[in-house]
């Protein structure tokens, strides 16, 4: 069951919590800066809704605050009319989406959903990446014992293809909306355009 982290101190967070709730989410929830930090310090959260409505406190700030405490958890932002210019520099800063007040169910419903996907998409790329890199950093090591012969080794064939597949189900859930995928995935449209279009060979030393 995916944990939710809702930081707000208004009513909208009665409906969004309800809504999520019966949609399978456990929901955790904190009204300021300190105490967004104690959740996350206690808790393994999947994903983040902030209302851009805090005082004090926008969306760009909120996201700083994360990368400054070294909290890697992708964050939808909540928006009214007047903050969507908050909200769209939050996502250049790093948010995954926005919703805008105010909230409608289903909508909130299917960004969060979207937003968990990514967020696993991210985590199973990384995974190949840090065995590709593990395995590299021990080839090099002096001494070092070598690779049973039953394991997995990663070449930049299959990491390619792992890497193309997971552009290419990113694009699907975007409806092939480059600059979005690109965001999300946490890379430039440049090289994603650059994987889309040949294999890029990966060498370890």
């Amino acid at each position: 069951m995916p944990t939710i982290l809702h930081v707000d101190e208004s009513s909208v967070g009665l409906l969004l919590e309800a809504t999520l709730t019966r949609a399978g989410h456990r929901i955790v929830s904190a009204d300021s800066e300190a105490e967004t930090l104690q959740v996350l310090a206690r808790e393994l959260v999947d994903l983040i809704i902030f209302d851009d409505g805090i005082p004090g406190l926008t969306g760009l700030e909120f996201l700083t605050l994360l990368q400054r405490e070294r909290h890697d958890v992708p964050v939808i932002v909540l928006t009214n009319c007047a903050s969507i210019e908050h909200a769209v520099s939050a996502m250049k800063a790093g948010a995954v989406d926005y919703v805008q007040k105010p909230v409608n169910p289903q909508q909130l419903q299917l960004t969060v959903e979207q937003a968990l996907e990514f967020a696993r998409l991210r985590r199973a790329n990384e995974t190949p990446r840090r065995q590709l890199t593990a395995i590299g950093t021990t080839s090099r090591v002096a001494g070092a014992a070598p690779i049973p012969s039953d394991a997995v080794v990663l070449t930049s064939l299959n990491i390619d293809a792992a890497e193309r597949a997971l552009i290419l189900r990113a694009l699907e859930v975007t409806k092939n909306n480059r600059t979005r995928t690109a965001q999300l995935l946490g890379i430039s449209v440049r090289t994603l355009r650059n994987k889309l279009n040949g294999p890029r060979r990966i060498e370890v030393a």
